[in-house]
């Protein structure tokens, strides 16, 4: 790693902290990819991560980068759906949902007749992008992506990120949301202690932890 991590790129690897944290609770937020890359056994973790994810060479990294950015992971699907019961009414609604079986697809349901209006324009541009950046982070670390294209196609998220929203937040807020849509109902389990990692509870861990990080919005 040649270039140095200056405040304005922290914070733009910041818009990745959560996923990053969620997939590597012990990741070091402060560096490129959030992995020692002279251990061997995170060198292999990141790779099972990308491995995952379908990713096994640079191809498929920006295959997987092209989708996240276009919306085509999980927006697209968000979009029809919305459009489609946006047209019901609480009625018709019931209807399709209680007519269904699968529970994850019932949540799904649920999830979009709740933010069918409210997330019309932003859809789930803030996970997808955290996303994006995610995969490129865990990508330095087996070398399919370099930091200069990092910084570049980060710096492009970033625009497209404080565009579409106006606080950490709000931001946040979606990229828990876009997990949930994706994994299904991820409630947190109070029966357990320290809990169940769940997204939303690396959001409130992080913002305890790192609480300056989130403060400003620019």
């Amino acid at each position: 790693m040649t270039a140095d991590i200056t405040p304005q790129i922290q914070q733009q690897l910041n818009l990745s902290a959560l996923l990053l944290k969620k997939g590597h609770n012990n990741a070091n937020l402060n560096s490129w990819s959030g992995f020692d890359s002279e251990d061997q056994m995170q060198i292999k973790q990141a790779k099972r991560l990308l491995k995952l994810h379908g990713i096994t060479s640079g191809l498929h990294l920006r295959n997987s980068l092209q989708r996240y950015q276009s919306g085509q992971m999980v927006s697209n699907t968000f979009t029809k759906l919305a459009t489609e019961l946006r047209m019901d009414t609480s009625t018709t609604f019931d209807g399709k949902y209680n007519a269904l079986e699968n529970p994850k697809l019932k949540h799904k349901y649920k999830m979009v007749w709740t933010y069918r209006f409210s997330l019309k324009y932003q859809q789930f541009i803030g996970y997808e992008l955290a996303y994006y950046i995610y995969l490129m982070r865990l990508a330095t670390v087996v070398g399919y992506i370099n930091t200069d294209e990092l910084i570049l196609r980060m710096e492009d998220a970033n625009d497209t990120i404080k565009k579409t929203f106006s606080s950490w937040g709000e931001f946040h807020r979606n990229v828990c949301l876009g997990d949930e849509f994706v994994l299904g109902a991820t409630e947190q389990d109070n029966s357990k202690f320290p809990g169940t990692k769940t997204l939303w509870e690396h959001y409130q861990r992080l913002n305890v932890q790192h609480a300056n990080w989130f403060k400003t919005w620019k």
